[in-house]
């Protein structure tokens, strides 16, 4: 039998709530943020889940160190697990990115395989790192339940892999804060049984998405 997934996107952040573009900058998380990952850790107690890792960047740490608390585990950070860098759009508002790079925010909308942003990464590069964990996952481990928390835009090029389907599609997936995302390795591939499932969130608080959603 091969190892079930539990991908994670973190909890709202204040950036989430301003609207700012993040990706290798951090910011943490609101109050909401945190009472979304403790409702996610609690919803997880439990599945029996044996390993957490996490994006290093702080504000997925907080979002893992939430379910760790709660079922006793250690969390494991990694650069794997990481946002896509943004670049020179990091900390911008939409509108400022369109102004100053009108013509590589339309490529982005409309071929975003397409685009390198300047200082950044493209969506090929995040394929191959989080591609590259997934193997050395399934090559360490057998049979395992594992959280991976991460981010929005390396939470859909994963499923996108998955599912074998170019990262030119990458806005046909959502991914809300602390979307919970169940992926399981069978003999003949990885199988998706749920995804952007956000019904443990017992709080009132709105559920954001990535700003360059």
């Amino acid at each position: 039998m091969g190892n079930t997934y539990y991908i994670i996107r973190h909890g709202q952040t204040v950036w989430n709530t301003l609207g700012k573009t993040q990706g290798h900058g951090n910011s943490d998380l609101t109050e909401s943020g945190v009472a979304q990952a403790k409702d996610l850790a609690e919803s997880l107690a439990d599945e029996g889940i044996d390993f957490i890792y996490s994006s290093n960047l702080g504000r997925a740490v907080q979002t893992a160190k939430a379910i760790g608390d709660r079922i006793g585990k250690k969390v494991i950070p990694t650069e794997y697990l990481r946002e896509m860098g943004f670049g020179v759009w990091e900390g911008k508002l939409i509108p400022e990115i369109e102004a100053e790079y009108g013509d590589m925010f339309k490529t982005w909308r409309n071929e975003p395989h397409k685009v390198d942003i300047i200082e950044g990464e493209n969506l090929h590069i995040v394929k191959e790192r989080v591609d590259a964990f997934i193997d050395a996952l399934n090559k360490k481990y057998d049979n395992k339940k594992i959280v991976l928390v991460t981010h929005s835009m390396t939470a859909r090029v994963m499923l996108l892999s998955f599912l074998n389907s170019g990262m030119e599609n990458i806005y046909r997936i959502r991914q809300s804060n602390t979307a919970l995302n169940v992926v399981k390795f069978e003999s003949y591939g990885p199988v998706i049984i749920k995804m952007n499932d956000t019904t443990h969130i017992k709080t009132k608080s709105v559920v954001l998405n990535s700003a360059l959603e």
